[in-house]
């Protein structure tokens, strides 16, 4: 049977099928079109329905079928209602209920039971036999179940006291003087003399050149200024400083240090005494007020502002108006695990009047959780300089030349780049192009309620920009995300006891007045009246044990029931884990050749998640 003309073909189509004018005058034009019954397929069955999109595989919203699209869509009203939006504190909204899915699993309930019991045990066995705290060793006695750190031995030693500023629990608040424009003069009454006079016993070394302005240029000299605590309406009997410590970078008897030179007890230079550690007792005291300082700015500032309550917000925005299939979605819910649920309970038991923070602390609660505000407002005012190379930038301590060893500087980056690279691997797996970003419309709503202000209903980071327009915003923003909520969380919360559970090296509070004089006190043991008394002590222990213990067994990057269902992405995740495996063993290679071991960004020792 020969080929039918094209004549003969419109009209067998026309017999076929019943269609109006207009079509068919489009038909007629087609079947004079070679490939016509390619794209008709095979006339003599039903045209089969393409097969739904699997919905564990993530896709982007302006890709998807009209149905789906639909679907997406009724999925996140759904949503919203069930994550109602609550305030706690006026610039940072939290769940007003929280949510069933969003509770603890079971294991993780029974670690916390684990570590609840041992907690008491270490309690009840310093009870058993109480003693008055006449030293500062007797502070260990409240550790005797849970162990006494390390710290415990060394604490007294000026190396010990300045490597707490680059690889303790709070490595965030070294400042480089020049790279600040910090104006020394006016705010640190300190002298040429008094700084030689430092260097001179450090260096053993009778004659001194170096002057203060000289180490200013040379970009040696650096601070640690605790003025936001100004704003801390103290309680009675419980006191605290707002010391400024001053350090210099430099190279003694061919070794590298970072030494103390002077601590300010206060803001006002000429009022406020100045000590250096040849004051005897009295640097000892002022190192402890300063200590005291960095602990709280540590825990409200640091570690509650700007990480928990900086991660809530995010992964409300998330769940709220992404898509449960959207790629970014996927990539960011096993960083937001139990963030809600430990935000509620810390409500429930820390953060609370008559609360953990309440008694261990020595401001009003009010003007603690205010501080804690502060944190997330500049945070979020400021969202981009808080990436890890941006951040350290900013404040000075980039330059390994100067500063040379800053465990959590180097360790971080290593971590940061491998993240970076990650987040962009996968990005690439979805978005091929800037335009699929520009087009995405969940990504985009998602990004314009992150950054409307909370009274107009939205998140508040206002310092995002106004809209996505390439790939590379997108990376940038993710990954700073799973950094704070995962490795930078680690790093300050996972050594906390190591540093915070022995009290003399970090009290919550003074119980003394800052002093204006020096030589009131004669030995170390005089300066216990200035430490917590049984109460305040134990619930420093409890407090520090139950916020700096990881909890969940999950190390970094094993997502368990949330793990990624797409081959490309498991793909890229296993890459991750397999570099992560290297730079915990160059970690390792650099901790052995440390003066201490710095565990702070080890993957295996890492959160994905605040929770921990």
């Amino acid at each position: 049977m020969g080929i039918p003309t094209p004549k003969q073909r419109r009209q067998q189509l026309l017999e076929q099928y019943v269609l109006s004018r207009r079509t068919m005058l489009a038909l007629m034009g087609l079947a004079c079109t070679p490939g016509l019954e390619t794209l008709l397929g095979n006339e003599t069955e039903p045209p089969k329905p393409e097969p739904p999109a699997n919905p564990n595989i993530p896709s982007l919203p302006q890709k998807d079928s009209p149905a789906t699209q639909q679907e997406r869509q009724m999925q996140l009203i759904k949503t919203r209602e069930e994550y109602q939006l609550g305030l706690r504190l006026p610039n940072s909204p939290r769940v007003e209920t929280l949510p069933p899915q969003e509770a603890f699993s079971e294991g993780y309930n029974n670690n916390r039971a684990i570590l609840s019991e041992k907690i008491a045990a270490n309690q009840q066995a310093f009870l058993a036999n109480p003693k008055p705290f006449q030293s500062f060793d007797d502070y260990t006695a409240l550790l005797s179940v849970l162990g006494v750190p390390d710290i415990a031995k060394t604490f007294r030693n000026d190396d010990v006291f300045t490597r707490q500023r680059l690889s303790g629990c709070n490595p965030m608040e070294l400042q480089n003087v020049l790279t600040l424009d910090y104006n020394l003069r006016e705010k640190f009454g300190i002298t040429d003399e008094i700084f030689q006079a430092v260097l001179s016993k450090t260096n053993r070394r009778k004659r001194i050149n170096q002057t203060l302005d000289s180490a200013i240029q040379q970009g040696g000299l650096f601070v640690t200024d605790y003025a936001i605590l100004d704003s801390i309406q103290p309680k009675q009997n419980q006191y605290l400083g707002t010391p400024i410590a001053l350090y210099l970078a430099e190279r003694i008897r061919g070794n590298f240090q970072l030494i103390p030179i002077a601590i300010q007890l206060g803001q006002k230079p000429g009022e406020s005494l100045l000590c250096t550690p040849l004051d005897g007792v009295d640097w000892t005291l002022a190192k402890l007020i300063t200590q005291m300082a960095d602990f709280y700015v540590n825990q409200l500032y640091r570690h509650l502002g700007q990480t928990h309550l900086v991660m809530e917000p995010i992964a409300l925005a998330t769940v709220r108006e992404l898509a449960a299939r959207h790629p970014v979605n996927v990539l960011l819910k096993p960083h937001f695990e139990f963030t809600m649920a430990i935000n509620s309970l810390a409500d429930e038991l820390l953060i609370n009047p008559g609360g953990a923070v309440d008694i261990i602390l020595p401001g009003t609660l009010e003007s603690s959780l205010q501080l804690s505000e502060r944190g997330v407002s500049e945070y979020f005012n400021n969202f981009s300089d808080y990436a890890l190379p941006t951040y350290l930038r900013q404040r000075g301590v980039d330059n390994p030349s100067i500063l040379r060893d800053f465990p959590y500087r180097d360790d971080g980056l290593l971590v940061w780049n491998t993240l970076l690279d990650y987040v962009s691997r996968y990005i690439s797996i979805y978005y091929k192009s800037d335009r699929d970003i520009r087009e995405d419309f969940e990504l985009q709503n998602w990004l314009q309620t992150l950054r409307k202000p909370v009274n107009d209903g939205g998140f508040g980071i206002v310092s995002l920009p106004e809209g996505f327009i390439n790939r590379d915003q997108l990376i940038e923003i993710l990954t700073q995300i799973i950094f704070t909520a995962g490795p930078q969380h680690s790093a300050i919360a996972w050594i906390q006891y190591q540093y915070m559970g022995f009290i003399p090296n970090m009290p919550g509070a003074l119980y003394q007045p800052i002093p204006t004089t020096k030589g009131k006190f004669a030995d170390e043991n005089s300066l216990t009246s200035f430490l917590p008394g049984v109460k305040p002590a134990l619930t420093q222990v409890q407090f520090i044990s139950l916020v700096g213990t990881k909890r969940d067994p999950k190390a970094f990057t094993d997502f368990g029931a949330n793990s990624f269902q797409d081959s490309r992405a498991i793909a890229v995740l296993s890459s991750l884990q397999n570099r992560l495996e290297v730079v915990e063993k160059r970690i390792e290679r650099r901790n052995k050749r440390r003066k201490e071991c710095y565990p702070g960004f080890l993957p295996s020792r890492m959160s994905n998640s605040v929770s921990g």
